[in-house]
């Protein structure tokens, strides 16, 4: 499954997400890219959700400005902390979506753009 990896410091970019049908093997491929050992989920538009940290605060993982940037767009009023993969949504039970050449093309811009 095709993802979008925003670290804090560095460039973005696309990444194959393991088990994009979700269980155990997505958590984990999730886990290993974000570095954390619990992760969670924020629908930030109806079509993208951002998996981040669950516990970025209490590790002192610092502000992701280009993430924070990127979701401020679509309201999300609060900041994320440390890396962010960026998936397609879940609706149903068949599991979560690659994003697609097109929506990671639209995402990359928006995290390339001064702040």
């Amino acid at each position: 499954m095709r993802g979008l990896l925003i670290p804090v410091d560095g460039p973005s970019a696309v990444v194959g997400v393991a088990g994009g049908g979700g269980g155990a093997r997505f958590l984990r491929s999730l886990r290993s890219l974000i570095g954390a050992q619990r992760v969670e989920r924020f629908r930030v538009t109806g079509r993208w959700e951002f998996w981040v940290d669950e516990d970025g605060r209490a590790a002192g993982k610092a502000v992701n400005e280009p993430a924070t940037r990127v979701a401020r767009d679509f309201g999300v009023p609060f900041s994320f902390l440390g890396t962010v993969v960026v998936t397609g949504v879940d609706d149903d039970a068949e599991g979560w979506r690659s994003l697609s050449p097109g929506q990671a093309d639209a995402i990359l811009r928006r995290v390339a753009q001064a702040p």
